[in-house]
């Protein structure tokens, strides 16, 4: 006995694990080239539709489908192993003799359930390397009706990202790193597990270190009003629920610590600490700013670090 009465002996352990997994896996032989045969009938026109292809590409797509096709009938595969091996044994008395060596019920199924496992294993490691790639390959060569495949720029559509208690959905992205642009844009701004308002914009890009987003507008959930907030890019300071870093200012008048026009698009304001202002050429050291217009709104009190 092996492993304290779980298993059988090791040499009849090896026998129903192996008469299991062969049987297993001709199985899902016999259907790969069955289903894949079948599949080649009505997708080896398109293909060879491009001029450019031959019996290369043909191939290529079959190298591409197989994977597909071997993680969809696997577990059928297993089922039907599973049958034809006990069957197997049923129908030459093997597990009559098992049973009469003293082996009870679980220590015959224990090999197949263990190798059962394995190939459990097996086929997650396969779809988590092999048949996700496959997949993304083959679906972008089909895009293109089995054309040229264009280099992937990293343009990515509907996607979704969650920032703080935020969520954030841009309908395209175009472009990597700091040269994407963003178009689409709607950020769930949410507050104590509650939607507070909804921020949308029409493009995005990054500028210094932080988004910078036009066209935006937001809707207030509590009062149900849509508010233009235009120009607002994400970093320093907090504008309504939004994050703003540089808030560029049209006309200004500097006097001991007094600002007299600030225009930032037309959004209600609370308190809000500006990082960065610009206002002319001039330049600024620290001021407090009293009290300021933003677009058709207040700003209650704002601190302005440096004012350029």
């Amino acid at each position: 006995m092996i492993g304290a009465g779980l298993f059988p002996s090791r040499t009849v352990s090896v026998y129903l694990a192996k008469m299991f997994l062969i049987r297993s896996f001709a199985i899902l032989l016999a259907l790969v080239l069955v289903l894949q045969a079948l599949d080649l009938l009505s997708e080896s026109g398109r293909i060879l539709a491009n001029p450019e292809n031959g019996q290369a590409e043909i191939w290529r797509y079959v190298s591409l489908r197989v994977p597909q096709i071997i993680s969809r009938f696997l577990p059928f595969s297993v089922l039907l192993g599973t049958i034809i091996t006990l069957s197997t044994l049923n129908q030459n008395s093997e597990v009559i003799a098992l049973k009469a060596s003293g082996l009870s019920a679980h220590q015959v199924l224990a090999p197949l359930i263990l190798a059962g496992f394995g190939v459990a294993i097996i086929s997650f490691a396969f779809n988590d390397r092999i048949v996700a790639r496959a997949t993304a390959t083959l679906e972008a060569w089909e895009n293109v009706d089995f054309g040229q495949i264009p280099i992937d720029r990293g343009d990515r559509s509907n996607v979704w990202v969650r920032s703080a208690g935020d969520l954030i959905q841009v309908q395209q992205i175009r472009g990597r790193g700091e040269a994407a642009q963003l178009n689409g844009i709607r950020i769930y701004e949410r507050g104590d597990n509650q939607l507070r308002s909804i921020l949308t914009a029409e493009q995005g890009e990054f500028v210094g270190n932080a988004w910078q987003v036009q066209g935006a507008q937001r809707f207030d959930v509590a009062s149900g009003e849509t508010a233009q907030v235009g120009t607002a890019q994400g970093g320093v300071a907090q504008v309504g629920t939004a994050q703003v870093g540089v808030a560029q200012v049209g006309t200004a008048q500097v006097g001991v610590a007094q600002v007299g026009v600030a225009q930032v698009g037309t959004a209600q304001v609370g308190t809000a600490q500006v990082g960065i202002a610009q206002v002319g050429t001039a330049q600024v050291g620290p001021a407090q700013v009293g009290t300021a217009q933003v677009g058709t709104g207040q700003v209650g009190n704002a601190q302005v670090g440096i004012a350029q």
